[in-house]
């Protein structure tokens, strides 16, 4: 192999490697990778999280560039990297990532410069600061992958970006590693996180922050509760607001009707475990849950947001219920507790549209011609 038949190196750049769907991404997105063409390492901008392990299970070299975020060892750390690995590729991940790494590699002369944008985060657009750094830094990049159409829009329309820049590539799951469970499975899986066999059971999986919007989960608890004294919901995460939902739940006298799992590393067994999947979200992406969740054949009753619109067809492989709407979230689950058929009806489409549409091993194939195409614009 001569030196140009050699792989290229990528060097993947995230804000931590904490519990997250973009980590999710990029966990599968190197699996993935053709190792042949593409030799992969993640950085995390600060500490050691959930996810650092697993990226070294599957072979994939990290580094953790600062204990914490203050102070910023990060800049000094990421430059050294830069400058003593020479990677043909510098691929950023989340807001952190991009507007205080990215940067560096500009000033670097780094030409090869991913943007991957997950979510149209409601603070770029409540905060001109933010949102005119971000656009400047997007600048700098080589390309922007969004992962919808709704933030593809918002980069071209309030960022200026040109079109040519900006390319939309959803997020994408492994369908083999997410599947339909059998009884036996689903038995299983409820006694491994110690929940009841026979109960029906609505579940929550996610980042315990505002943008995922648990208060109105337990809203939605404690009326579903009230009427259907068997049900039983769960979160599966952490985040900064757990004591302030764990709080909030006492408050509403939930405390035998809702369960904190805290994090769940089998995420496919926690969705054998579940009748429903809840999701209330502010705004999104493409989220990691939910597509694990469809795939999975779990109906799905979700915010009618952006990304998630984008993915699902109300009534037909989701329920989908207007942003916020506490009594329509109440009637959705209610149509899914009484009426076994329309849950399997669902899953079934909901597992065929991931299928079709969101198979992690072709979106990893379009993101490489990226690269490529990236890599023949600097040679």
């Amino acid at each position: 192999m001569n030196h140009r038949d050699e792989p290229r190196r990528v060097l993947h750049v995230i804000d931590s490697f904490d519990l997250g769907g973009a980590q999710t991404f990029l966990l599968d997105l190197v699996r993935h990778l053709n190792h042949t063409r593409f030799v992969a390492e993640v950085a995390a901008m600060h500490g050691h999280g959930v996810f650092e392990c697993s990226f070294q299970e599957v072979g994939i070299p990290t580094h953790s560039l600062s204990p914490g975020k203050f102070p910023p060892h990060y800049i000094p750390n990421f430059w050294r990297l830069m400058r003593h690995k020479k990677f043909d590729i510098i691929h950023f991940h989340l807001f952190g990532a991009n507007l205080c790494a990215k940067p560096l590699a500009i000033a670097a002369g780094h030409q090869a410069i991913i943007v991957h944008d997950q979510c149209n985060d409601a603070s770029r657009d409540r905060n001109l600061l933010l949102l005119g750094a971000d656009a400047l830094a997007n600048r700098g990049a080589s390309r922007i992958i969004a992962v919808s159409e709704s933030v593809r829009s918002f980069l071209v329309m309030k960022e200026a970006l040109p079109e040519a820049k900006v390319e939309m590539i959803p997020n994408g799951i492994d369908t083999h590693q997410f599947v339909p469970p059998g009884k036996a499975q689903r038995q299983a899986a409820r006694a491994r996180l110690g929940l009841p066999e026979k109960c029906f059971i609505i579940g929550g999986m996610g980042r315990l922050v505002a943008q995922k919007n648990f208060s109105l989960f337990l809203q939605v608890a404690s009326l579903i509760t009230q009427r259907h004294p068997g049900v039983l919901f769960v979160i599966a995460g952490t985040g900064r607001l757990e004591r302030e939902l764990r709080q909030e739940a006492d408050v509403l006298g939930l405390a035998e009707a809702v369960l904190f799992l805290g994090h769940v590393a089998d995420r496919a067994g926690f969705y054998h475990a579940m009748d429903v999947l809840l999701m209330p979200s502010d705004f999104e992406g493409t989220p990691m849950t939910l597509l694990e969740a469809m795939a999975s054949a779990l109906p799905v009753v979700a915010s009618a947001v952006d990304g998630i619109a984008e993915v699902c067809t109300d009534h037909e492989d989701a329920l989908l219920v207007p942003h916020g709407h506490q009594a329509a979230f109440v009637e959705a689950l209610e149509l899914l507790i009484e009426d076994a058929e329309l849950q399997s009806d669902l899953g079934r489409s909901a597992r065929r549209r991931i299928q079709e549409h969101y198979e992690i091993r072709g979106l990893v194939r379009r993101i490489e011609e990226v690269y490529d195409a990236v890599i023949a614009e600097v040679v």
